[in-house]
């Protein structure tokens, strides 16, 4: 009887240790029915987008951080993978997912295939009419409004940048170089603040320029469809930089979250001398194409981290809260500080 009493807490003791072994918790995410689903007119379409307010608000007007899904996504599928809210939460602003229209941007590409293309679709004036909307339910602080998107959510952050330059601060491009389509319409560019992080294996945006090309089919990754032009990454940083007064440049080099990876991450930064606008960089080697340190979520028994390799939701906020002018704030412990 012993014996056997034994046997059964041993092999108790192995199921438990095994279990927690492959058990994982899920990281902290605000839940999506804590967000507000709003519906408004724009340009005549009916638009749809997500919102989170923090719950402890710590100054009159709050920031804004516009989190843009990348092609085929939508903004709730963005609360998952980024977890922007639980940061907003924590810094004090107000986190948005908008839907794009058929569920892409038009980010200015002119993709023949895409629907919210071919309808030429006003995406910039959509996040003018969200803001509008927002500053109705809460107070918006003007002078803090930033946009992050990944892929075709990254190629349209530019485009705001670009023809919004009176409302957005600064914004930052995920797996997302210039487009040409966007160099047409945006020469010379506005002097903005904008950020990007870029793998050399993407194999969606070529990092050193060419041709985009999205997988027709999940199950064949051989079967592509053109999707637009692109320069190369280091083009991308210097195209922003060009209307800088004179630069300053610098290189380092930044280590993987992972800590048994020996690549190093190479990171740029071109400073304005004369203002407190800069472009950054991260390059990441033999990096894919997607959100580094995103958190993946299907289904409650498919989630994990996408790498380990930057914490990308808090190098932009860092960004968003270093390029806002000090002189500027009003409470030392805001989004802005």
């Amino acid at each position: 009887m012993n014996r056997i009493s034994s046997l059964s807490k041993f092999y108790l003791t192995l199921f438990m240790v095994s279990f927690s072994f492959f058990c994982k918790s899920l990281p902290s995410i605000v839940p999506v029915k804590e967000h507000k689903l709003e519906s408004i007119s724009s340009d005549g379409i009916l638009r749809s987008f997500r919102y989170y307010i923090p719950k402890q608000i710590k100054q009159d007007r709050l920031p804004v951080v516009f989190i843009l899904h990348g092609g085929g996504g939508t903004g709730e599928g963005m609360i998952y993978l980024t977890r922007m809210s639980e940061k907003a939460e924590e810094y004090g602003f107000i986190a948005v997912y908008p839907d794009g229209y058929a569920n892409r941007w038009n980010d200015g590409r002119k993709i023949p295939h895409s629907l919210t293309d071919k309808r030429n679709t006003k995406d910039v004036e959509f996040f003018r009419d969200m803001v509008r909307h927002l500053d109705t339910q809460i107070p918006v602080d003007y002078n803090r409004i930033h946009a992050v998107g990944i892929s075709n959510g990254g190629f349209m952050t530019q485009r705001l940048l670009c023809e919004a330059t009176d409302l957005f601060s600064s914004g930052y491009s995920i797996a997302a170089v210039t487009s040409r389509g966007l160099k047409e319409i945006c020469n010379p560019p506005p002097q903005k603040s904008i950020g990007f992080i870029m793998g050399t294996s993407d194999d969606v945006v070529p990092y050193l320029g060419g041709t985009v090309s999205i997988p027709s089919d999940p199950n064949n990754q051989s079967h592509r469809i053109a999707a637009g032009d692109v320069v190369s990454y280091l083009e991308s940083l210097n195209f922003w930089s060009s209307g800088f007064s004179c630069k300053e440049e610098t290189k380092s080099k930044k280590r993987h979250l992972n800590k048994f990876w020996k690549r190093d991450i190479q990171y740029t930064k071109i400073a304005d001398c004369h203002s407190d606008q800069m472009v950054e960089g991260y390059l990441i080697p033999g990096g894919g194409h997607i959100w580094p340190n995103g958190f993946y979520y299907q289904n409650e028994k498919q989630y994990g981290y996408l790498s380990k390799d930057l914490d990308t939701r808090e190098i932009v906020l860092q960004f968003f809260r270093s390029t806002y002018k000090k002189e500027k704030l009003v409470n030392n412990a805001s989004f802005g500080n």
